[in-house]
């Protein structure tokens, strides 16, 4: 089964907004058992418009077209889909109905060139908007089921739910479920972890997936429900091979997962900032951490690491980690503190040329690096540096 998403709008094709609907109706699709297969953009341009719809209606069986439905005289969608049918635009009743109610609830008087919004395809079966003024539609063309949505995300979203899917299921035989298992790696490169893992039987029908957002990686085994014990037995193999580099599994974040091991473990976490300039203590905050107070010094640059540390040096009050990110030092490196009620663990690094040209990039990754120490030493692990960027001077 293919099933396509066309988005409209030269808003989204020229990059002004986010296609944030696009990536709702993959996972939300993906969900439901309807992976998406192909997806595309086409701008503000009728001419564009009638020919994309009539090329991916011959190759797809479901086809979302979402956006340029308003009342604007850039809005063409519905005209489009007209001429790509060979049919004439209708007024539909019922919606104007609801229509002309939408404003007479509000008080306002509905202004003419709303009426367009209740035009569509001779052919179309309305599709009513619960959140907005814009109605839907579905039209049949060269064997596709075509749903034609309104841009606003409330409203794309509540259509999706009440409307298309409950169709999908109605037009097609119930897809069988789909499985994703995920987990989240630091430390190395896209190309050296799918190296770990290169040799790895995959189960019939299942395919193993890679998602490169420096500076982390994320692994993904999908595939049908029915493959779920043998995707799960191979998954303890994935897990096993990249432990080291290991940051969380599924769709939560790292934060989240540390302050769940902070609360399993009774600690709360105290903070002292340098390079990182409060970076980490917002990262932290965000996913629920106990913390328990925050010290940010700034990036002032310091001569030496070994005077910040000892600096530092104290035992922390009962059931508290204490956590450190030193400013630079001499240019190009950054030392990092642990302490423990049992240990103090202090790790110095140099700095890598390409991290030290991208001061962002380096933020992000000394904070998730000493995230990384947090983590091991609550999962009982050995604490280590493991980001490839950052070499490790030795005592």
């Amino acid at each position: 089964m293919k099933v396509e998403m066309l988005s409209t709008g030269d808003e989204v094709l020229h990059g002004e907004i986010v296609d944030t609907n696009a990536v709702w109706l993959a996972s939300a699709f993906y969900d439901a058992g309807y992976a998406m297969t192909f997806r595309t953009t086409s701008g503000d341009c009728l001419p564009t418009l009638v020919e994309t719809l009539q090329q991916r209606s011959q190759v797809a069986d479901v086809l979302i077209v979402n956006g340029g439905l308003g009342p604007t005289s850039d809005d063409f969608t519905a005209q489009a889909a007209a001429q790509a049918a060979g049919v004439e635009l209708v007024r539909n009743d019922e919606w104007l109905e609801q229509l002309t109610a939408f404003f007479t609830r509000r008080g306002r008087e509905m202004a003419a060139i709303n009426l367009k919004q209740a035009d569509i395809p001779d052919t179309a079966e309305m599709l009513p908007n619960g959140n907005g003024t814009a109605c839907g539609f579905r039209l049949e063309l060269n064997d596709c089921q075509i749903f034609f949505t309104p841009g606003p995300p409330a409203e794309f979203q509540l259509m999706i739910t009440e409307q298309v899917l409950p169709r999908l299921a109605q037009y097609f035989p119930l897809p069988e479920k789909l499985s994703c298992l995920r987990l989240t790696t630091f430390g190395r490169g896209e190309s050296f972890i799918a190296a770990l893992l290169a040799d790895i039987s995959l189960p019939a029908e299942v395919t193993l997936g890679y998602r490169a957002a420096a500076p982390i990686v994320e692994i993904k085994l999908s595939g049908y429900q029915t493959r779920l014990a043998d995707m799960e037995a191979c998954w303890q193999v994935i897990k096993t091979r990249v432990s080291d580099f290991m940051l969380f599994e599924g769709k939560g974040s790292f934060a989240v997962e540390i302050a769940t091991l902070l609360s399993k473990h009774h600690y709360r976490l105290q903070l002292n900032e340098g390079f990182s300039v409060g970076l980490l203590n917002w990262t932290l905050a965000n996913g629920g951490v106990a913390l328990c107070g925050t010290q940010i010094t700034g990036n002032e640059e310091i001569i030496d690491l070994g005077t910040w540390a000892a600096s530092l040096a104290k035992k922390p009050a009962a059931q508290t980690l204490f956590l450190a990110i030193s400013p630079l030092a001499n240019r190009r490196q950054i030392g990092f503190i642990l302490a423990t009620p049992q240990q103090t663990y202090t790790l110095h690094a140099v700095v890598s040329d390409a991290l030290l040209t991208a001061p962002q990039r380096l933020q992000e990754v000394v904070v998730l690096q000493a995230m990384y120490l947090v983590h091991r030493w609550l999962s009982g692990q050995p604490v280590t540096l493991i980001y490839q960027g950052l070499e490790l001077i030795a005592d």
